[in-house]
């Protein structure tokens, strides 16, 4: 896959066994709905091309039952589709999960930002400054291409630099220490929320997991050509019906799979609020 424009040294893929599948989530999403239902529905319908006519023709065919096989089919189906629910309860609370990580760490930065509000004056124009272009760096650099499957490892380098100077800061105050203890605090808190995060992106549904979801899914399919149905197209209809509400459920499952990646993914809104909302003000040097 190619690197994305402002491609550096910096920035790498998270997940190289998944780069193959990074260019379907910078499809739009209704795209990538459509070529995944499309694919399964026209998958139905060419093994069913290649059946049909063959288990009609058989002799064997005069001693199928569509009442035998309804009966198995629908342990079939109840099976595969506990199988897709629990994956998609999963996957959910993955996402919210990740929503709330975002949530807490824009909130660790809002929080940092306050607390540095008691620091001495030159200090805190140093800190607060730092811990704004740090925020802004998320906002514009980081967050576009964790939407492309990519980490920029410069919010690292951003980091660093606020943790330089806050940690050599050395308060002269009983209050003083007690605030830089809790800004400390909320600085390590922050970092922890960043690792959380980072491993996030490159976390999804394991591989032996979707090797079990699509062969059901050609296992279930393959149920629905038994059926002994004269009519070719009624049973293409019927066939088709089937795979693509397998099809609407997988996409569910790969969109909300990677919960940065892509449209359906979590936004930096909570970031830009703090941004706008708690960092808006600008901090002043002392007048001399």
């Amino acid at each position: 896959m190619p690197q994305p424009a402002n491609w550096s040294p910096l920035i790498h893929a998270v997940d190289d066994n998944g780069l193959f599948m990074i260019w379907l989530y910078n499809l739009p999403t209704w795209l990538f709905a459509l070529l995944t239902i499309s694919g399964f529905v026209s998958l139905a319908l060419v093994g069913l091309r290649l059946i049909h006519h063959r288990l009609q023709a058989i002799s064997f065919a005069t001693l199928i039952e569509n009442g035998t096989v309804g009966w198995f089919f629908s342990g079939v189906t109840v099976l595969y589709g506990l199988l897709l629910g629990l994956l998609t309860v999963a996957t959910w609370t993955n996402y919210t999960q990740a929503t709330g990580l975002a949530s807490q760490e824009a909130a660790s930065l809002a929080v940092l930002y306050r607390d540095l509000d008691g620091y001495p004056l030159p200090e805190r124009i140093k800190l607060q400054t730092q811990l704004r272009t740090y925020t802004r760096f998320i906002i514009d650099q980081s967050w576009p291409l964790q939407r492309q499957g990519f980490i920029h490892d410069g919010e690292s380098v951003e980091l660093v630099g606020l943790q330089g100077p806050l940690m050599a800061f050395e308060p002269t105050t009983e209050t003083g220490k007690i605030l830089h203890q809790e800004a400390i605090r909320t600085f390590n808190s922050l970092v922890e929320l960043r690792r959380l995060r980072a491993e996030s992106i490159s976390g999804s549904v394991p591989g032996v997991i979707w090797c079990v979801v699509l062969l059901g899914a050609l296992l279930t399919l393959t149920f629905g050509y038994l059926f002994i149905v004269k009519s070719f197209w009624f049973h293409g209809v019927l066939v088709s019906l089937l795979a693509a509400v397998i099809g609407l459920l997988i996409f569910l499952i790969a969109a909300l799979d990677h919960p940065y990646w892509g449209e359906v993914s979590v936004s930096a809104q909570a970031y830009e609020l703090v941004l706008s909302k708690v960092m808006s003000n600008p901090v002043h040097s002392p007048e001399k």
